[in-house]
């Protein structure tokens, strides 16, 4: 029996999946200017057409592959020509919209970083299992959300692995973009601050957890609660 996702129309735009659209949804909701399929590519001689350009444009544009379940090899190494023909990160993101972890903001600096005795290995489709490596206690139970491809010299510094890549809501700047582990980390609001007046601002950018703000929680909630009427919407 053949199947296939049911096309979906939203802003004007035919999206292949209802999952597409809700992810449009809830980029929409947090004012996250996005492009769909604005370009397509011929990579290692596979044409290739990219779901979102986001952040178009901007020092912060990144392409947004959207997967509904665990992507395949030739998924991922398209997805690692893009990036490098195109100097633009891509990420491949199968998660659903929804929070991707709790609330975490309680964790010490000591939780976070993890200092455990038991032993755990990493899996891309489904995060830490049991032995031999060390993560922290509180990504166990986690499950990795997406792949993240850059450009140029940083993609030979970062291993083709899966990871938690969440959306984070930058309480400086205000932009929401896709962050290891919905860490705050870097901003622009920091560039004319020396470490010491930066920590003195802002306070140690980890754990900075920002993956639960009442904006993103919001968008996640407008995003799963979308209804898109036989494949048709008239938003």
């Amino acid at each position: 029996m053949a199947i296939q996702p049911i096309e979906t129309r939203y802003k004007g735009h035919r999206f292949r999946s209802r999952l597409e659209a809700r992810w449009a949804v809830f980029m929409d909701h947090l004012g996250v200017p996005w492009q769909y399929e604005p370009q397509g590519y011929v990579v290692d001689g596979q044409p290739y057409l990219p779901d979102f350009l986001v952040w178009p444009d901007t020092d912060c544009a990144f392409w947004l592959e959207i997967k509904g379940t665990f992507p395949g090899k030739d998924e991922l190494t398209k997805a690692r020509g893009l990036a490098q023909g195109t100097g633009i990160t891509a990420y491949v993101y199968w998660a659903k919209p929804e929070p991707p972890a709790p609330d975490l903001s309680h964790l010490t600096d000591s939780e976070y970083c993890g200092f455990d005795e038991d032993g755990y290995v990493w899996t891309d489709d489904a995060g830490w299992r049991e032995y031999p490596t060390l993560p922290p206690a509180w990504q166990r139970d986690l499950w990795p959300t997406a792949f993240r491809f850059d450009p140029g010299e940083r993609a030979a510094k970062r291993k083709d692995k899966s990871g938690f890549w969440w959306w984070t809501d930058c309480p400086h700047c205000g932009r929401a973009l896709i962050k290891s582990q919905g860490q705050v980390g870097w901003c622009p609001a920091y560039d004319h601050l020396d470490w010491d007046a930066r920590m003195e601002k802002f306070g140690s950018p980890y754990p900075s957890f920002a993956h639960r703000s009442p904006r993103l929680l919001a968008a996640y909630q407008a995003a799963t609660s979308a209804r898109f009427e036989h494949g048709e919407s008239g938003a």
